[in-house]
């Protein structure tokens, strides 16, 4: 499996932080919204997922937080987009246990850039960070 550099991991969080690809400044709020907040800080995100049949067509969401956060958020919007529902299922369940640091395994591979909260876990207040969007997540694909 591999992992990344500190240095390749600061770049990573940085360029999603500094250049989401899908955050936006408004979004369209409707009843099938997700909102997630952080228990512990001010990370606040709504978000909406565009389905054609199981396949993910589009995400956009809405969010203020701080870098973990808004990382986590755009590099898995990156990673889901244009999967099908199954193939979410196994990301997310896989993003939880990297994140959490359960299960390591070679499945860690598909998890691409969000390989870069592997040591999330070693603040602890940064694994709620990290999470929020795999809640919001859970809570679309119905868990």
């Amino acid at each position: 499996m591999n992992f990344y550099t500190n240095k390749e991991i600061q770049q990573i969080i940085f360029n999603a932080y500094q250049n989401p690809k899908y955050k936006k400044e408004n979004i369209n709020i409707t009843n099938k919204t997700i909102t997630e907040h952080s228990q512990i800080c001010v990370d606040d995100l709504q978000i909406n997922f565009s389905w054609n049949n199981t396949k993910l067509i589009n995400v956009a969401y809405k969010a203020i937080g701080c870098a973990v956060f808004l990382a986590s958020c755009d590099l898995m919007c990156e990673l889901i987009m244009n999967k099908h529902i199954d193939e979410i299922k196994e990301i997310s369940n896989l993003y939880f246990d990297l994140i959490n640091n359960k299960n390591i395994s070679d499945n860690f591979d598909k998890l691409d850039k969000l390989l870069v909260f592997k040591n999330v876990g070693t603040h602890l207040n940064r694994i709620e960070c990290a999470s929020i969007i795999y809640r919001a997540l859970k809570r679309e694909i119905n868990e």
